[in-house]
């Protein structure tokens, strides 16, 4: 009987060692980046590197309810347009107005250096992001010196091919310290900026929206004193009821005497129904007690 539970066990250990092995080893492509996805949070948790040879080691891959094994090509190409507001016009959101630069680039994720495995999600897009974001920043400060003070619209577009060539330059380090490898950057398209013309009417329409702007902050600022004065009023106001309710809870009687004192200037005679000369409202506490049938008041 121990020979076969012994038997037993062994069996299901070598069977979940195969299993786990089974689904948890993966042969890899050094083209291809392997990723793992944490299904219950839609989330990429790790990026899958080699242990011996062309295979890599990943336990989730033994979970296929809980993670998912995928990968993506590590050699990338992704465009996108670049755009850049002309400054005292930052609050025009239309594009309209804008400068729009349309670029290509080409680069390679190292897997063993690339550390934010989130941006791996969606077909590596956050990874394309990330690019963008880096062109985005260093061709808006290049680019600054055709729009301010003065707008230099066709040195601009005869320069911006020559700038974005220097910034591949610069970029190359900046990138490698992310594990991105940079392979080219180039122009694909037209660059679009506003003529004279239609840069003149953006610095104007800017202009009549910041007055707008500054009106309708002026009057949500007029209305909210005047809804704090408002409150400040009520709390007063509340305030006093409060104190006169304290006294009248102490001092019952005085909204008798106050009611007399309000229809003093109006009543020249008070008369009372039962002859006593006390009226009802103070009969309580004036009219004089009733001595019980048969008793002799002999004080009268």
């Amino acid at each position: 009987m121990k020979k076969f539970l012994l038997k037993t066990i062994i069996v299901v250990i070598v069977a979940g060692i195969a299993y786990v092995l089974f689904f948890s080893v993966e042969k890899i492509d050094k083209n291809r980046i392997y990723i793992v996805e944490d299904l219950r949070n839609k989330k990429i948790v790790r990026i899958i590197g080699p242990f011996a040879g062309n295979y890599a080691f990943a336990w989730q891959g033994a979970f296929p309810w809980w993670f998912l094994i995928s990968d993506i090509p590590a050699q990338r190409a992704a465009g996108f347009t670049i755009r850049i507001t002309v400054p005292g016009m930052e609050n025009l959101i239309e594009d309209y107005y804008a400068i729009r630069v349309p670029v290509q680039v080409a680069y390679r994720i190292d897997p063993d250096r690339f550390g934010d495995a989130s941006k791996l999600g969606d077909d590596g897009r956050g990874a394309d992001d990330m690019v963008k974001k880096f062109f985005e920043n260093e061709l808006r400060r290049e680019l600054y010196a055709y729009l301010s003070p003065a707008y230099q619209r066709e040195a601009l577009i005869a320069q911006v091919e020559a700038i974005l060539g220097r910034l591949q330059k610069n970029l190359r380090g900046d990138l490698k310290a992310f594990g991105i490898d940079l392979s080219d950057a180039k122009i694909n398209g037209a660059v679009v900026a506003p003529d004279r013309a239609i840069f003149n009417e953006g610095i104007l329409h800017a202009a009549d929206l910041r007055k707008m702007d500054r009106g309708v902050e002026k009057e949500l600022i007029d209305a909210r004193s005047m809804v704090e004065r408002e409150n400040i009023k009520n709390e007063q106001f509340y305030k006093k009821l409060l104190e006169i309710s304290k006294i009248i809870s102490a001092n019952p009687d005085i909204l008798k005497y106050i009611y007399i004192d309000k229809m003093g200037g109006n009543v020249n005679v008070i008369l009372s129904s039962d002859g006593t000369g006390v009226p009802r409202m103070l009969e309580k506490d004036a009219k004089p007690a009733k001595g019980k049938t048969g008793e002799i008041d002999n004080l009268r």
